[in-house]
């Protein structure tokens, strides 16, 4: 079973060429700051808990501008290059216990906005990584309670969310989250 995570990094390679599948997206600045990342404590070797074969390198690319650069460590088809994607974590400007991040997911290869979604690093070897949820945003926008745009397609709503600080208080509402279905990524080699 191939986890959220990677089916969404899969997906938004498809989305972005067939923009068909409802999504809701960001511009890179999306959230309140930056998060600074220190390379010790990202860069190896993730794979999804439940797929272990399923790895993807992980390199910080911008420290300063919390830039991870994803890459397949073996594509499925050899006959390609490796899929490789950005995925920038900032700052939701709301303290936490749960220090939740907003997590922005792109094809690096597409100056597109990248698609949201909401990570807590559980510590240095595993973090968890939510899908937004759809309908609810698609809701929040169409009754302003949320700011930006939602359009709709024959396969669902094409969403972005403005890069507005009213927005970032409100998303960490439950309701905006896939709670009980999150990736759990874990660093290659661990007994976590």
């Amino acid at each position: 079973m191939k986890t959220l995570f990677f089916r969404v990094a899969a997906g938004l390679v498809l989305t972005v060429l067939l923009t068909a599948c409802p999504e809701t997206y960001v511009a890179d600045d999306f959230g309140s700051a930056a998060v600074k990342l220190k390379p010790a404590e990202w860069e190896g070797s993730w794979h999804p808990a439940d797929e272990a074969d399923e790895v993807f390198s992980f390199r910080v690319r911008d420290a300063e501008k919390g830039q991870l650069e994803l890459q397949e460590a073996t594509p499925k088809d050899k006959t390609k290059k490796p899929e490789v994607f950005t995925l920038a974590l900032r700052e939701t400007g709301t303290k936490t216990d749960s220090k939740l991040l907003f997590a922005i997911l792109k094809d690096s290869a597409k100056t597109e906005n990248g698609t949201l979604h909401l990570l807590r690093r559980s510590d240095d070897k595993a973090f968890l990584l939510w899908a937004i949820n759809q309908d609810a945003v698609t809701a929040a926008l169409k009754s302003g309670e949320l700011l930006g745009t939602s359009k709709p397609d024959k396969d669902g709503p094409h969403n972005t969310l403005a890069t507005d600080p009213a927005n970032y208080p409100k998303l960490l509402d439950p309701k905006f989250w896939k709670w009980t279905e999150p990736s759990v990524l874990i660093r290659q080699g661990s007994t976590h």
